[in-house]
């Protein structure tokens, strides 16, 4: 069940950061499509060659140095910032604030409050990426001039970073249900998902770290595979069910736990 009231009351509180990061994000995206020419990727290429990060950047083709950058780095760490001081303003912050006292004093039920947080969450992460891919496909047509060549993959790889991105905030936001200061709330709902990324990051840095990527949840969004043609649908499929299953483990959490009330 889901109140109108309170989804309002947060898409007010939230909107101005949920705006900044769309933005930043859309407009890097696009800058990063604009750059990426046939020239500019030529020269990349050559530079890095036989240095450490020839294995992280891997594909020199226009989607592989875009699914490298953006859909590996860029695209990950600042979404995972929104995600994570939302994920905890949203529930844990405000049981330590006292403000969810007030509110749970009034006839709405806790699992009325906590599910109308969590289709907040979700709904901005939506909104939020499918802009992202609207803006990109622009620039594709506009910058690199067919956008058709790429489009079926480009979707695949905006698609493949929502889920991931969903999964992840699942995690931030169970926390945010588990605990009742915003100290513990951001250190696992926080340092989780940042140490996936990290972890992933350093297993494409080098072949002798690549045990880390069984480290990471983010291993299951695999750009490789999406470029080359091969199957990701199962990973896309796991990272869905992942975040369905750790939202519901979160709303029953909140549902049954003490509150300082």
């Amino acid at each position: 069940m889901i109140n109108a009231t309170i989804f309002k009351q947060t898409l007010r509180a939230n909107y101005k950061l949920w705006l900044i990061f769309t933005i930043v994000l859309s407009a890097l995206n696009a800058a990063l499509i604009a750059v990426f020419e046939p020239s500019t990727l030529t020269n990349v290429a050559d530079m890095v060659k036989d240095t450490p990060l020839a294995a992280l950047l891997g594909d020199t083709s226009f989607l592989g140095m875009l699914a490298q950058t953006f859909y590996s780095i860029h695209g990950v760490i600042l979404p995972l910032i929104f995600i994570i001081m939302t994920a905890n303003s949203l529930v844990a912050s405000q049981v330590d604030k006292g403000s969810m006292a007030y509110l749970l004093s009034t006839p709405i039920k806790r699992t009325t409050v906590v599910q109308t947080q969590a289709l907040y969450l979700i709904t901005s992460i939506i909104t939020m990426f499918l802009i992202i891919t609207l803006a990109g496909m622009l620039a594709i047509q506009v910058s690199q001039g067919d956008l058709g060549t790429y489009l079926a993959d480009y979707i695949a790889l905006n698609v493949g970073l929502f889920l991931l991105m969903f999964a992840t905030s699942s995690i931030s936001f169970m926390f945010s249900c588990i605990f009742n200061l915003s100290k513990h709330s951001l250190a696992l709902g926080a340092g989780i998902p940042v140490a996936f990324f990290l972890f992933h990051l350093m297993a494409q840095v080098s072949g002798s770290l690549e045990g880390f990527r069984y480290l990471s949840m983010n291993t299951l969004f695999d750009t490789a595979a999406i470029l080359k043609g091969e199957s990701y649908w199962m990973q896309f499929t796991i990272l869905g069910i992942v975040g369905i299953v750790i939202y519901i483990i979160g709303v029953r959490f909140f549902e049954r736990k003490d509150l300082p009330l």
